[in-house]
């Protein structure tokens, strides 16, 4: 990850709250909506069953009026798949839905009108012929099966069974279809009992949505707090650079690769938290660990920063490629100092000023320990020669300064 995203990360790992939102009673519905518009597709194959049996026993007989309601029931499907397929297309597209929702209620409910119809005109016939008695109790199957897949969402379940229901009344109350008092009772009670199945159905699949939907929700903020704690893990709290340990490892995972080690300690750090206040000596850590981090990002993207202790620094610069490293790390050094020099803020005490000495040293990532011990010994010479300054470890025995270009 680079340095700025990191810092980035960092930041952001705070900006959520620890409380699972709350969840609409919207959100459930419409969830169930979009399930229940992929299980009515399954529920209409349920219905090329009866559709086949009634259309058998039609054949068999001279009642035209069945093969009236059969062709009106496969329209009814037809329009049922059509209007709630355009239902789903607004759903995903985000665009009103009332419209579309009503007609595919009026589809189910005109689907459940005709099986009524169906059941009604062959009714009275009951006991006359087996065929008579298997189309009724074919319908009466179908609408069970349909209203208890349907029930999850009463839009659909009430729809269709009311369709039904109002259907079976109207033809027994209004229009004089004559039942045995013990098919009224069945007929009645069924619709009574589908109400109530459809129902209680419909209040479980609402309340199962719902613990899906915080399952869901608390399974992703979890992986957002493991994530974040791995992040706080690995990082320092006040600057968002990479801790010691975790610098550590990943030099590790370098080998031989060379690792040039640039080492930056705040000059006079004491004297700020002395004369300013440790809240203003944070304030001053944060402020140099965002410079390096801004000044790696243009410099040297691929640089490993981290908080070694304190107000000191060090940054790894894997995979030098060019025929001088000391030179390459020397320069990005000197970027540093000049950057953290020119460090100013509105809030800060008119007198603070900022700098650094750094200390500069080259060898393969295996020998981090030798490299950063002479990274250590050129720092304090920097320090030594009056900090704000750049010093290049020795590679024999004279040590070479580089002198800033503005004290």
């Amino acid at each position: 990850m680079g340095i700025g995203m990191a810092k980035a990360a960092y930041q952001d790992s705070f900006t959520g709250a620890l409380d699972i939102p709350a969840i609409d009673k919207q959100e459930v519905s419409r969830k169930l909506l979009i399930d229940g518009l992929e299980r009515r597709i399954a529920g209409q194959l349920s219905v090329i069953v009866p559709v086949g049996v009634i259309g058998w026993i039609a054949s068999l007989t001279d009642n035209r009026a069945l093969w009236i309601f059969l062709g009106l029931q496969i329209i009814a499907q037809f329009a049922i798949t059509a209007s709630s397929q355009w239902l789903r297309s607004a759903i995903e597209m985000g665009k009103k839905t009332t419209i579309r929702k009503n007609l595919w209620m009026m589809a189910e409910a005109s689907s459940g009108i005709i099986w009524a119809a169906m059941m009604l005109d062959v009714g009275v016939l009951i006991g006359g012929s087996d065929a008579v008695l298997t189309t009724w109790v074919t319908i009466l199957v179908t609408m069970v099966v349909s209203v208890l897949l349907a029930a999850p969402i009463a839009g659909i379940a009430f729809p269709l069974l009311g369709g039904f229901t109002a259907a079976v009344a109207a033809g027994i109350l209004l229009f004089g279809k004559d039942f045995s008092n013990f098919a009224e009772l069945a007929l009645a009670f069924m619709c009574l009992a589908l109400f109530i199945i459809a129902k209680a159905v419909n209040l479980q699949a609402h309340k199962s949505c719902h613990d899906g939907i915080e399952v869901e929700r608390l399974s992703q903020r979890l992986a957002e707090e493991l994530q974040r704690t791995s992040w706080l893990s690995q990082h320092d709290s006040l600057t968002g650079l990479l801790n010691r340990s975790a610098l550590q490892e990943r030099i590790a995972e370098l080998g031989d690769m060379p690792s040039p080690l640039i080492l930056l300690d705040i000059d006079h750090f004491k004297q700020i938290n002395d004369s300013y206040g440790h809240g203003q000596g944070d304030e001053v850590i944060a402020a140099v660990s965002a410079c390096i981090s801004e000044t790696l990002e243009e410099a040297a993207p691929d640089a490993l920063a981290a908080r070694w202790g304190g107000e000191e620094f060090i940054i790894a610069l894997p995979d030098c490629n060019s025929p001088d490293c000391k030179t390459d790390a020397a320069d990005i050094a000197e970027h540093l100092r000049s950057a953290v020099a020119k460090l100013t803020h509105q809030d800060w005490p008119a007198r603070l000023r900022v700098t650094g000495s750094l200390g500069v040293a080259c060898g393969p990532a295996s020998a981090f320990s030798v490299t950063f011990k002479s990274a250590d010994s050129a720092m304090y010479e920097a320090k030594e020669q009056g900090r704000n300054r750049v010093v290049c470890a020795p590679e024999g025995g004279k040590k070479a300064p580089r002198v800033p270009r503005a004290a």
